[in-house]
């Protein structure tokens, strides 16, 4: 982010080493190294790598990873049932240097979001995960909104702000084609770090291409060059020396700049129609930005590095989202002022969501960011189950899988305030849903569609899969379900100590549990869980904290 913070430049790999360090650094206990908090700590950055995996293009092992550790984490959080005695292990960092790191953390998310959105982006490797998933969407056509649960308008209006902070379809055909070349040997070669590109379809005149340029950067001696062997026999010293000689000439009459301008082809590569001699030509280390200039020769605006203005919609985006962002901040805080009698223990849960590196991926996708907020607000409430059922009902309404929340929540407040709690529940799904009367867009489609949606039509029988359910069988997925709905249930039946702590602790892990099931993504929405995980990591004993001395009677 070279224009607002003097050359800082922070890649997402860069940043999944140096946070889990920074972590560990504030939150590990090394004076009580064999205790439950540091093996949280470590089940938490355990989840860096399948960020990493993902980034890197390998999206098996990056989603069978997050799946592994998601495992480890569910168990977890159903064992912390069990746990009552919780000794107080206060972070490494004072209040005052908590405070101070919350405040700056959230204050890189403005220019962070700023700076990095779309093709205002200085490079693809700064490009974050929600940036190149919703750009391979768009490219692949992978997303159909029929076909996935939720809040039609919500899912829309989340797709298109993806698509704002997303890079435009020219740059990733541009740097899709540009990795492709790359990735080929045949058509790239590094002389003293610098790459150049070599024209041709003639396997033979490419390897002779190949010794010229070599030859002529000096790279070896034209006597001791060690020629491939093409299967034409061995040749002589005098013989090497004239073929890369006669190479070099047709290589410095051969033109270096293609002849007519790149276009993409219907498979996503680039061609462009020139001769078929050799050209070998050096290649930029912004290979996206060279691509999407020749696409676009006039537009200077797409340009990497170049400033872009902002217009008012998308400043307003922005805005937005880094206000849901800070208010997610502010709930976990006021959670461990209000409910855990600690206003360090909050800012600790708040630091501990702002330093995860599944934040700096996924800052501005509202998908993920409302219905966490929502869930962190319906906690900061739970002595009013008005509002607590209004905050849920607000997340189950916009992306259904906060819905099987409703047991556990309402046999908490089955001996006090579960009335009250339904009320506020239902009255918010039936008012989203008449809303939904209102809403025309032709992306939404038809009333009774939408609505089925909203209540997880085609969420437990696939229309198409994402993630790790793309390279599983979809019947694999049946047996999850059903053992999901019996933890659901019986979960607001079995535990015997229905307080605020197994609240919190179970709300975490049925959240966990939704990630191996769901079609779209599994495991990679970890704010869903992500807020409540931390809160159940930092709690006090909450033993005292039932329905029935905590609610409000008004």
């Amino acid at each position: 982010m070279p224009t607002s913070l003097f050359q800082y430049e922070m890649l997402p790999t860069t940043w999944f080493y140096l946070s889990s360090l920074l972590i560990l650094a504030v939150f590990f206990r090394f004076n009580r190294v064999f205790s439950v908090r540091n093996l949280d700590v470590l089940a938490l950055i355990a989840l860096t790598p399948g960020m990493v995996y993902l980034a890197m293009g390998a999206s098996l092992q990056g989603y069978a990873w997050l799946f592994v550790v998601g495992i480890f984490l569910f168990f977890r959080m159903v064992l912390d049932v069990f746990l009552r005695r919780r000794p107080l292990l206060d972070p490494n960092l004072g209040f005052e240097g908590l405070a101070f790191s919350c405040v700056a953390a959230s204050a890189f998310m403005i220019p962070n979001l700023f700076i990095n959105r779309g093709d205002a982006c200085e490079s693809p490797r700064a490009w974050r995960l929600e940036q190149i998933f919703a750009a391979a969407e768009e490219s692949e056509a992978s997303f159909t909104l029929k076909n996935w649960p939720g809040y039609r308008p919500f899912m829309t209006a989340t797709r298109r702000a993806n698509k704002f902070f997303a890079p435009s379809q020219e740059s990733w055909n541009a740097a899709v084609s540009e990795l492709r070349a790359r990735n080929r040997d045949d058509d790239m070669i590094e002389i003293f770090g610098v790459a150049f590109r070599l024209d041709t379809n003639d396997s033979k005149r490419r390897r002779s291409a190949k010794r010229a340029v070599q030859w002529a950067a000096g790279v070896t001696n034209g006597a001791a060059f060690d020629f491939e062997d093409d299967g034409s026999g061995a040749l002589t010293s005098e013989e090497k020396t004239s073929e890369v000689m006669s190479s070099l000439n047709g290589l410095l009459a051969a033109p270096t700049i293609p002849a007519a301008p790149t276009t993409p082809s219907a498979s996503g590569d680039f061609s462009s129609e020139r001769d078929s001699s050799v050209s070998v030509r050096p290649v930029e280390k912004d290979h996206a930005a060279r691509a999407a200039s020749n696409l676009n020769p006039s537009s200077t605006s797409a340009s990497r590095g170049v400033f872009q203005p902002l217009s008012l919609d998308g400043f307003a985006l922005i805005m937005l989202v880094t206000s849901l962002q800070i208010a997610l901040v502010v709930a976990l805080v006021l959670i461990g002022r209000f409910h855990f009698g600690s206003l360090q223990s909050g800012c600790a849960c708040a630091l501990f969501y702002l330093l995860h590196p599944y934040i700096n991926q996924f800052s501005a996708q509202l998908d993920h960011i409302v219905p966490a907020l929502a869930l962190a607000v319906a906690v900061l409430l739970y002595r009013r189950p008005v509002f607590s059922g209004i905050a849920l009902g607000v997340a189950g309404s916009l992306v259904f899988y906060p819905f099987f929340l409703i047991p556990i929540w309402f046999a908490f407040y089955l001996k006090k305030g579960a009335a009250r709690f339904a009320l506020g529940l239902s009255a918010t799904v039936l008012t989203l849903a008449v809303a939904m009367l209102f809403v025309q867009d032709p992306e939404i489609g038809l009333y009774g569609k939408c609505l089925g949606s909203m209540f997880g039509r085609h969420s437990f029988f696939l229309a198409e899969a994402d993630g790790l359910w793309e390279f599983l069988p979809r019947y694999w997925r049946i047996p999850l379900i059903g053992l999901f709905g019996v933890f659901c249930f019986g979960s607001a039946i079995w535990i015997p100590r229905k307080n605020l702590a197994t609240l919190i602790s179970c709300s975490a892990a049925l959240m966990l549990g939704v990630q191996f099931w769901m079609g779209r993504q599994g495991g990679l929405y970890m704010s869903w869980y992500l807020p409540l995980v931390i809160l159940t990591v930092f709690r006090p004993n909450l033993d005292d904290r039932t329905a029935v001395t905590a609610v409000v009677d008004v």
